[in-house]
């Protein structure tokens, strides 16, 4: 194998949970989030050696993202393979940057919240705001490294991420989902 190891693990390894949060939230049916980090990871070592460092969260999550969309495409070539799984998991979530964060409001009121009802509701929103929210609000990404990780300005991962977050409170209130008041 060509290329430094060491030097891939030292540069990846710390996003492996921001890969792994990203991962299950692009698996789709019949996916395994194990199965998207393992090829994620694959992917950026053969890359690895053209890579120039810029930022390596936003570059994980876009090879991600990639490789979760290639295999949906796989599969939908191939029906008979799909087995019947939920999409998304349960939240909350441990936020990006290593460990758990403090908790803020946000953490607090996604606690509150139903997370299979929060999971069936995030799943029926657009591909393209349902990652954006997914990048910024689960996984801890800045507008910019979104933006970065998908290929497109801020302002349109903004917009995104406002018109996703608008559609998915109406989806839970239509749910039933409170935010823990009475």
């Amino acid at each position: 194998m060509r290329g430094d190891h060491r030097a891939f693990l030292d540069a990846t390894l710390p996003y492996l949970d921001v890969v792994w949060q990203v991962a299950r939230h692009a698996a789709g049916d019949g996916q395994d989030p194990e199965d998207l980090v393992q090829e994620t990871y694959l992917r950026a070592y053969a890359a690895f050696g053209s890579y120039r460092g810029e930022n390596t969260r936003a570059w994980l999550a876009a090879i991600c993202l990639n490789a979760g969309r290639s295999e949906a495409r796989r599969r939908r070539r191939r029906p008979w393979e799909v087995p019947a799984r939920a999409l998304l998991d349960a939240l909350p979530v441990v936020r990006a940057g290593g460990g758990q964060a403090a908790p803020d409001v946000a953490d607090v009121v996604i606690a509150g919240l139903d997370a299979q009802a929060v999971s069936r509701c995030l799943a029926l929103l657009p591909e393209q705001q349902r990652v954006a929210i997914v990048l910024m609000d689960v996984a801890g990404y800045t507008a910019r490294e979104t933006a970065e990780a998908l290929g497109c300005p801020r302002g349109t991962v903004l917009a995104r991420v406002h018109r996703g977050r608008r559609r998915l409170a109406q989806l839970l209130d239509k749910a039933g989902v409170s935010h823990g008041q009475p």
